[in-house]
């Protein structure tokens, strides 16, 4: 009988703290007279403890009582599973949503998209643009950040020693996150994509990384579409072979500063060792930052008689084996011979 009491009580109280639990819950874990709409930001740095975290949540209106919130992650067992980070809620969350959050550590993130084939320069500009970071402290980072050993060179002249190992790609920053932090992202990325399949092929063709990436730059911002890249690579490579300048209008490009729809022949006289019409091989690095589209087509490029190519109005490529060829195709494209 004495046993039968003592379970009986031992249920009462578990009972009883359950129901208690469930009490506070809904009375107290609720922040619903703090709800404007409103966005906050705020940071869990490392080695803060529950009841500074619930101090700075009650000073940035986003926990109405901050013993609630301390009791609340008490009994959930998740007082040493707060995670460090940068957050944004909404006023007016629970408890319960806030504590969530904090133990799986959904951090915010501002995103960035690096198109294909932007370079160096235009990343600068769009990180400062979204209030992300210095455009000046990136190109200072991207100027001599080379880890990778294929990323290094000795070659002079060149402008950054990242730019083609920056990856297109959409990145999830995270706030507060450096210029140079940012830049070794998407660095870190593109060596990532880089498989081993691809350096195996690179390797087995006897070409360097840097020199294939320097190429594909090229290949990228010269191919509207992609089907064409593998087949203007070979040609860039054609040319390589036989001791011709590439002669690449996107290498101007790159000295002028800015796309031109017409690149002028005062425009191909600008003296810079990046200009593939004054100066034979490659320039001294890439141009942009491919995609590893370029890159495979630089790898494995479609075996071509074709020396010449010239766009049409709609960003496709006319091909020719030689020079008068390429002349004709000209005159077409612009009207003055019918085809």
């Amino acid at each position: 009988m004495g046993k039968k009491v003592k379970a009986a009580g031992a249920v009462l109280v578990i009972g009883a703290l359950l129901g208690g639990g469930f009490w506070y819950e809904t009375k107290y874990n609720n922040n619903a007279g703090l709800a404007t709409g409103e966005k906050v930001q705020f940071t869990v740095t490392k080695g803060m403890d529950t009841k500074e975290i619930a101090q700075m949540l009650h000073q940035k209106k986003v926990v109405a009582i901050p013993l609630s919130f301390q009791i609340a992650v008490r009994l959930r067992g998740l007082s040493s599973s707060l995670q460090a980070g940068h957050y944004v809620v909404t006023a007016g969350q629970s408890n319960q949503d806030i504590i969530s959050m904090l133990a799986e550590g959904k951090v915010h993130f501002n995103t960035l998209t690096v198109p294909e084939g932007a370079t160096i320069n235009e990343i600068a500009l769009s990180l400062e643009k979204k209030h992300l970071g210095s455009a000046e402290r990136f190109k200072a980072a991207a100027r001599t950040y080379a880890p990778y050993p294929y990323m290094q060179t000795v070659t002079p002249g060149v402008i950054y020693a990242a730019e083609g190992f920056a990856y297109p790609s959409t990145y999830n920053l995270p706030e507060g996150a450096s210029e140079q932090e940012i830049l070794a992202m998407m660095v870190k990325e593109f060596d990532k994509r880089l498989t081993p399949e691809i350096r195996s092929d690179i390797a087995k063709r006897g070409l360097a990384v840097r020199n294939v990436v320097n190429l594909a730059a090229m290949v990228e911002k010269e191919a509207t579409h992609k089907e064409e890249m593998p087949i203007i690579a070979s040609i860039f490579l054609r040319r390589m072979e036989l001791g011709m300048p590439i002669q690449s209008d996107t290498t101007v490009q790159y000295v002028l500063g800015a796309h031109k729809e017409v690149v002028t022949f005062d425009d191909l006289k600008v003296d810079s060792p990046y200009n593939t019409y004054l100066h034979e091989g490659l320039p001294p690095g890439p141009i942009a930052n491919p995609s590893m589209e370029a890159i495979e087509a630089v790898v494995h490029p479609i075996p071509t008689e074709y020396l010449y190519f010239v766009a049409d109005k709609n960003g496709y490529h006319r091909f020719s084996k030689t020079y008068e060829e390429h002349e004709q195709m000209i005159k077409k494209i612009n009207g003055d011979i019918q085809s």
